[in-house]
């Protein structure tokens, strides 16, 4: 097996000289982000003793594997044809980490320099803390800074305290997390290893596995006010999906709610998953017209946060499922519409040339839309 192709080592127990944080970095098709991915984590102002850095992939790329091994002992690699999914490469990334805390990177994103001391400070200073999301900026496929709703800094943090079960208080939590993806998170280890054959099975969604898992756990989530990582829009992923492709999508979507509901079962974090679990067969009944009619319970449990709050808006999934149902390809097809203007909506920008273009990457939706 080539040098690229193996881990530098066993997994190994935590102990002194490992390091506290670990960051896994997850390589798709995207080969063109992923050296200034890396790059960005090895520009980080923590000691570099105090974190690693490990590269799952399940492609070998000759040019890139020789710059991944240059960077030996600091960037340690596993590419491994057998994962193909999303999840696995986490699930497989969470395995083979030494850090007690686990931080993620997508291959097209990158971190500000800041990042890891800010983690690393955060749950060193709080022995309760099992889960943070920073917040984003966001750059374009040449890495120039997008200006837009999730570049600004909150007001104030969000916090979940141990033992917080008030729906309010998740409701809150939900609202305000956004759709930043795997590089906005950081979370101790410990309360991910549990759920590591179920976040295998995912291909998608896989930040929400993260979060429930976490939520489940008997410990303190936290959104932070700073943006500590940058999340890229690019035009990879610009063409919207055959109908073929809506329904795989679907499907997954569907799996990962249940999969997802199964993890939070008895813990404070089941109404949460519950309502992932709705939005989820809400989303795959409005997008393919030939999707299966989600059942009361699960639009009652998309609509969840909004009623609960008692606003109107909880009539959104309602109303869109009631025209499905009286115009399959016509309401499926304006509903994916919608949800691409809802995107374009948010006012992405370049911070030097005006409208950003060739953005094919999704901007974050709100998670309040069905």
């Amino acid at each position: 097996m080539a040098d690229a192709e193996r881990t530098d080592g066993p997994v190994e127990a935590r102990s002194a000289g490992t390091p506290f944080v670990s960051v896994i970095v997850t390589a798709h098709d995207r080969r063109e982000f992923l050296r200034e991915a890396v790059e960005s984590v090895l520009a980080q102002t923590l000691d570099p003793s105090e974190y690693e850095i490990l590269v799952v992939k399940f492609r070998a790329d000759p040019e890139l594997d020789a710059w991944l091994v240059a960077q030996r002992p600091r960037v340690r690699t596993l590419t491994d044809p057998g994962l193909p999914r999303l999840g696995q490469k986490l699930a497989r990334g969470i395995e083979l980490a030494r850090g007690e805390v686990i931080c993620f990177l997508e291959d097209d994103d990158r971190y500000l320099p800041e990042k890891l001391a800010a983690i690393s400070a955060r749950f060193r200073a709080d022995p309760s803390l099992v889960y943070f999301r920073n917040r984003n900026l966001c750059i374009d496929a040449q890495g120039r800074r997008l200006l837009g709703p999730y570049a600004r800094r909150a007001a104030h943090e969000l916090v979940l305290a141990p033992g917080e079960l008030q729906d309010l208080a998740i409701v809150d939590f939900i609202r305000h997390y956004g759709a930043e993806g795997n590089s906005a998170i950081a979370a101790r280890r410990s309360v991910l290893l549990p759920h590591l054959e179920r976040l295998a099975e995912f291909s998608t969604s896989t930040d929400w596995v993260l979060f429930v898992g976490a939520l489940a756990a008997v410990g303190t989530l936290v959104v932070g006010t700073s943006p500590l990582s940058e999340y890229r829009l690019h035009g990879s992923l610009s063409q919207s999906p055959t109908h073929s492709g809506r329904q795989r999508l679907g499907e997954e979507i569907v799996r990962s709610g249940d999969a997802v509901l199964a993890i939070a079962l008895g813990t404070r974090a089941e109404r949460a998953a519950r309502f992932l679990r709705g939005r989820g067969s809400v989303n795959w009944y409005l997008i393919d017209p030939q999707a299966p009619r989600p059942s009361l319970e699960k639009i009652r449990d998309a609509a969840w946060p909004s009623w609960l709050r008692r606003e109107p808006t909880f009539l959104i999934p309602i109303g869109w499922c009631g025209l499905r149902a009286l115009a399959p390809n016509a309401a499926s097809n304006a509903y994916w519409g919608y949800r691409q203007r809802d995107s374009a909506r948010q006012g992405w920008r370049s911070d030097t040339q005006g409208a950003a273009s060739g953005s094919g990457r999704p901007a974050p939706m709100d998670p309040r839309a069905p």
